[in-house]
This record gives structure tokens, C-alpha cells and sequence, in this order.
């Protein structure tokens, strides 16, 4: 019996031992008290990111790498759907990740609501600043006087041009439309009818992509507000003349026309995308359609310039990703210092080239970056993208709405339901309506206890 109660205790003994030092993962034998005062503690953090596909294996390598080169933090990524709507309930129900990749329209929103941390003592401390970055993409990501996230891949928008089409028509393929007047005529030559008078091919279209409509006013000299949304222009001159412009390919080709070629059209991301299967000749785009040329129409020859502005200006319209430390992150030193590693030179160049785009950083308009570059004209969208023309959407809490009634407005403009004016004032008035609530909304929000 009492050998039994020995045993019994130098059993409990090993039990309460084994449970003290579950904790450091040790499949055999007991710690040591030395060894376990002097292993270092690893802080986990959290990552939320949208990529999938070559992008999502793309920043999958880097979280890899920031793995492997740091002993004291390490970064669980996960990859989300819906992260906006994800983002926001993780933030409310206080239980947010410590670090997320956002699209540069979600801050405004998540900023107005004292959702996010503010970068700017963590970029003081590490010498961040704006003359590290090209300047649009700094800009878009600062509103109300502070830093909420810093800029990761970029995109900016240019003219794609099909060189097959071109030549077929009898046009040089290595010469680019210079001026708009030159896309109305290459458009002409190129478009194509069969026997009863249906479009089979098209020159240029203006509501091709359809997200395109946004860029057109830029083209022209106008905008659509303020940087920060405090002030709408949808209905300024230079925006309608721009899409009275646009409008003049629809009364040329007729609208039901359009309508029928469109709807033989198949999705943007398809082997049936008109611009991979020659239907569309010239198009405008972001630099991510060399990704997508290259997987469903690598055999057509294809180049990138400029979109010609009606005053000869280099100007585009720019957008990007970024990163961001929510409000109420449980990590937010060590979530900076991955944001702050993850935009070292040859870690976000690394992550921007093997998602085929361009990177952030004004030190990365380099020789040796363009040339290892898989997009062939990568240097277009660095050169816009840098130009003091470079325009971005107003980052506006209510940017969503915005773009969806501009978007509605343009398509009732292509199908010549109405002029650009009437179409643009609508929206001039819906708008500022809106904008009227959001401030009465933010004024009873400030003066709330």
C-alpha cells in the first residue's frame, strides 16, 4: 500500500510538471527551469488579406519569408472573403485581426468611424514619409489630417491597344492613337459589320470596361470632387463634355447596336473578354491586364500607352491597396513593424512583381526593377502614376454610392436615354443631398458623450 501511494505520487508529480510546460510544445523529457527562462517570446499576429490565385500565393511567400527571418514575431495569415463587411463586424465585436489589406475606398469609411489606429508616430519612429512613395498613393491613404494606412500595390490606368487589329485595318500596330480624335478615327477603320448590319468588331468603346466611365472626365480636365469628398463636381462642364464624347461612339454605332454586340460578350476575367478575343481593338485599363492577357490571349500582340488627354496632359486615373491596424488590435507595435518590413525595397518589389504590378516606392523607378518586370510596359504606369496629372476617385465615406451612380448615369448616357447633362445633374443632386446627411450625421456623432 504505501509503495502504491509513492507511486502515486511521483506519478501526480510528472502530471502537474507535464501540464506547467504544455505551454513550450516539448514532445520528450522535462524542460529545464535555465531553458525555459531564456526562450524568447513569440508573438502571434493575425493578417486578414482578399488575394487569391498567383496574388494570394504572392503575399503568402512574403508572410513566408517574414517568418523565417524574425524569431520574436510571427504572422498567421488568412486569406478572406467579404472583407469589408468581415473588417468592420471584427472591429465592432472587438475582436478585429491585428493587421489587414484594404483597397484605398474603405478607408474613409473605417477612418470616420474611429475603426483604425493612425499610423502617424509609427511612421515618425521608423522615418516614413510621403517623399518615400509616389505622391497620389500617399495622398489618397491621408485624410483628416492623419496617416490611416500605407500604400502596398498600386494600379494606374493607360490604353491598351490589340497590334493585330491594327494591322488587319491597315494601321501602324506600333503607333498608339495620339490624340482622341485619332481614337474616333482608328475606332472607324477597325469597327466591323456583317451582312445585316451587326457589329462584329469594334475599334473602342467607351463603356468597355465598364468601370471605365470615371476615367473620361480626367481626359478632359475635370473631376468628381475634392480629394477628402467634401465637395461634389459630378455635373462639371469638362465631365459632361467628356461624356458627350463618349456619347458620340453610341450615336455613330447606334445604341441597341452596342447593346447586341455587348451582350455577345462574355465576362471580364474569360477566354470570351472581347479585348482577348478581337472584338475590341483599344481599350483603357489597369496595369493588372497584362496578368490576365498573358493567361487567356497570350498569342495576340498587344501594347500600352498613354490615354491621350484632350490638352495633351499625362494623366491617369490611380487606385491601390494598402495596409492597416484597426482599432483594437491586440498587437498593434508588431503589426507595424510587418507593415514596415513587408515595404522594405525588395520586399514590396518582390511582392508588386509577382502580382504584375508596379511598386509604390519613388526608389523603385529603377532599371533593374523595370527589366526583370513580367509586364512589358511597366514603365507607362510608373511614368503616369508619377505625373502631377495623376488623379485619384474622391476618398469619400460615401464612395460606393457615388461610383454605383455615376456607373447607373453613364449607362443610361450610352444608351441614349439621356443626355450627359440631365444625367450628371441627377447625380450632382443625389449627391449632394447625400453629402448633407453625412455631415449632419458626423456633426451629431462629434457632439454625442
Amino acid at each position: 500500500m504505501k509503495r502504491f501511494l509513492v507511486l502515486l505520487t511521483i506519478i501526480l508529480a510528472i502530471i502537474v510538471i507535464a501540464r506547467s510546460v504544455s505551454d513550450e510544445a516539448i514532445p520528450i523529457g522535462i524542460a529545464s527551469p535555465l531553458a525555459r527562462n531564456d526562450k524568447k517570446d513569440v508573438i502571434e499576429i493575425t493578417y486578414w488579406q482578399y488575394w487569391t490565385g498567383f496574388e494570394g500565393k504572392a503575399i503568402e511567400k512574403l508572410v513566408d519569408k517574414f517568418n523565417r527571418t524574425h524569431s520574436d514575431i510571427k504572422v498567421r495569415m488568412l486569406t478572406i472573403s467579404e472583407p469589408r463587411k468581415k473588417t468592420l463586424l471584427s472591429i465592432i465585436g472587438g475582436i478585429p485581426p491585428d493587421v489587414i489589406s484594404s483597397i484605398a475606398a474603405w478607408v474613409p469609411e473605417l477612418a470616420s468611424r474611429e475603426a483604425l489606429i493612425p499610423l502617424d508616430d509609427y511612421c515618425i519612429e521608423s522615418m516614413i514619409s510621403e517623399k518615400l512613395f509616389i505622391s497620389a498613393y500617399w495622398k489618397m491613404l491621408n485624410l483628416y489630417g492623419h496617416t490611416w494606412a500605407l500604400p502596398t500595390t498600386p494600379t494606374a490606368t493607360a490604353l491598351y491597344w490589340n497590334k493585330n487589329l491594327f494591322k488587319e485595318a491597315g494601321l501602324d500596330p506600333e503607333k498608339p492613337p495620339k490624340t482622341l480624335k485619332d481614337i474616333e478615327i482608328y475606332s472607324e477603320k477597325i469597327t466591323k459589320k456583317n451582312k445585316d448590319g451587326k457589329i462584329t468588331q469594334i475599334g473602342f468603346l467607351p463603356s468597355w470596361p465598364s468601370w471605365s466611365f470615371g476615367f473620361y472626365a480626367l481626359l478632359f480636365g475635370g473631376n468628381w470632387g475634392d480629394t477628402e469628398g467634401g465637395r461634389i463636381t459630378a455635373n462639371n462642364p469638362k465631365n459632361i463634355e467628356a461624356w458627350r464624347w463618349a456619347q458620340s461612339f453610341a450615336k455613330k454605332l447606334g445604341a441597341r447596336n452596342i447593346q447586341t454586340f455587348q451582350e455577345g460578350c462574355g465576362n471580364y476575367q474569360g477566354l470570351n473578354n472581347p479585348f482577348y478575343s478581337g472584338k475590341i481593338a483599344i481599350e483603357t485599363n489597369g496595369v493588372w491586364e497584362g496578368n490576365f492577357i498573358k493567361n487567356f490571349a497570350p498569342d495576340i500582340k498587344w501594347g500600352v500607352a498613354p490615354m491621350p488627354a484632350s490638352d495633351g496632359r499625362l494623366t491617369t486615373i490611380v487606385d491601390c491597396d494598402c495596409i492597416l491596424i484597426p482599432k483594437g488590435a491586440k498587437h498593434p507595435h508588431e503589426a507595424f513593424e510587418f507593415i514596415k518590413w513587408l515595404l522594405k525595397p525588395e520586399n514590396i518589389e518582390e511582392l508588386c512583381t509577382l502580382q504584375g504590378k508596379f511598386s509604390p516606392l519613388i526608389y523603385s523607378d529603377r532599371d533593374d526593377f523595370i527589366k526583370k518586370h513580367p509586364h512589358p510596359f511597366i514603365k507607362v504606369f510608373i511614368d503616369l502614376a508619377k505625373s502631377k496629372d495623376a488623379m485619384f476617385f474622391p476618398q469619400a465615406t460615401f464612395y460606393e454610392l457615388y461610383r454605383r451612380e455615376l456607373k447607373r448615369a453613364f449607362e443610361s448616357v450610352m444608351k441614349l436615354e439621356k443626355d450627359p447633362k440631365d444625367a450628371l445633374d441627377e447625380v450632382q443632386e443625389k449627391m449632394e443631398r447625400e453629402l448633407e446627411r453625412q455631415e449632419k450625421y458626423n456633426k451629431f456623432r462629434r457632439g454625442y458623450p
